[in-house]
């Protein structure tokens, strides 16, 4: 039987142990801030609306007028964050204790455009921001479109099997972002996965059929969504792994938007925002010269009227449309890759490219040394 010890007789490390003992820094105030801003960026890029502050820079991002007016900034947040509640043509009385504080969402406005500086106010209204309010008045009234986006996210798989594959989920506007997400969200809360991150490599015997009403939500939500992956054989290509992941991507995002112009589900002008799944191969040398990449194609093809104007890293972890280009890129891989004994995957896989009506395809693409499988 063991022993055990009280705390006041447990043996201290030696002296020169304890010292070897790395001393956690504390960050200072810039380093914070810019922590700070680095996590906030990321959780706009991954679509994740869990607090307060991403969802304040999400109408800020989509919504330039509403940099320059704290009313305006409120009423839009809550036409989209808390549609239930706000309505144009009046709000109860007893919904205004229900509706997030005016004054909660100014402090999250303030901290994101004074401390972190992203998505800045005019100048003039940031040097008298309550005297110019008044002047905001007409903007309220018309209600200013959105920026017109469109965002992509993305992930991988295949590095170490027959074919590697990058699959995309494109979301056609900024609102659309939010509601998709939202969905899958509410789904979630009352399946199974309730507490479940989703990746296709997870999936059990058991979840074939919350698969498929996962897929249905998509399905119900896809007006605003288009799926795309291109694959390529690895013996097929004379590059190195890094730099066929690097061109993939590149020629998804390019072929991908002139897809999108060609077949009339996007116009111009409208700007690219780019989320890549931060577990994958895209270090942040690579990331840059992605972005130095397809910026070049498309102001080559577009000039300024289609810009990418952020590429970057996310975790999935809170992100429902990183998880959704994860399964696709997994029901992708399982069918390219695969080549043991059927079972219950290929099931899935077969169950994802039915669902969302994805085509398996083989061709010739400008730029990359092989023929590629692919779907736009």
């Amino acid at each position: 039987m063991s022993t055990v010890y009280p705390i006041e007789d447990a043996v201290p490390l030696p002296p020169d142990e304890d010292e070897k003992k790395p001393e956690k820094k504390a960050l200072t105030k810039d380093e914070k801030i810019e922590k700070e801003k680095r996590e906030l960026l990321s959780s706009v890029a991954a679509a994740d609306f869990s607090s307060l502050k991403p969802r304040v820079a999400y109408v800020l991002n989509l919504y330039p007028h509403t940099r320059n007016s704290d009313i305006s900034l409120s009423l839009k947040y809550w036409e989209i964050f808390q549609p239930d509640l706000y309505k144009e043509s009046g709000i109860q009385p007893k919904d205004l204790f229900k509706l997030e504080r005016l004054h909660y969402i100014v402090r999250a406005r303030a901290k994101i455009q004074n401390e972190y500086e992203l998505f800045l106010a005019d100048t003039e209204i940031k040097k008298s921001r309550r005297k110019n309010e008044e002047k905001m008045e007409g903007a309220v009234i018309d209600d200013s479109p959105p920026v017109k986006k469109v965002h992509i996210f993305s992930d991988e798989t295949g590095k170490t099997h027959k074919f590697v594959i990058v699959a995309s989920v494109w979301v056609l506007n900024g609102r659309a972002v939010f509601a998709t997400s939202k969905a899958i969200s509410e789904w979630k809360a009352k399946s199974v996965w309730k507490n479940r991150e989703v990746h296709f490599t997870k999936f059990g015997k058991s979840d074939y059929d919350t698969l498929k009403s996962y897929l249905g939500v998509i399905v119900e939500n896809r007006e605003y969504l288009g799926f795309k992956y291109i694959a390529v054989e690895r013996a097929k290509t004379k590059r190195s792994i890094e730099e066929t992941i690097l061109k993939l991507h590149e020629l998804m995002l390019a072929r991908g938007a002139a897809h999108e112009l060609e077949s009339g589900r996007i116009d111009l002008p409208r700007e690219m925002e780019v989320t890549v799944d931060e577990e994958q191969s895209l270090d942040s040398f690579v990331i840059s010269d992605l972005r130095d990449r397809v910026g070049e194609t498309l102001k080559k093809r577009y000039e300024d009227k289609l810009r990418l104007i952020s590429l970057q890293t996310a975790s999935s972890k809170n992100s429902a449309l990183i998880q959704l280009s994860d399964v696709i890129a997994g029901a992708i891989g399982r069918i390219l890759n695969h080549d043991g004994e059927r079972n219950f995957k290929d099931d899935m896989a077969d169950l994802v490219i039915q669902m969302l009506d994805l085509k398996i395809e083989e061709g010739d693409i400008d730029g990359l040394d092989s023929a590629a499988r692919f779907n736009v």
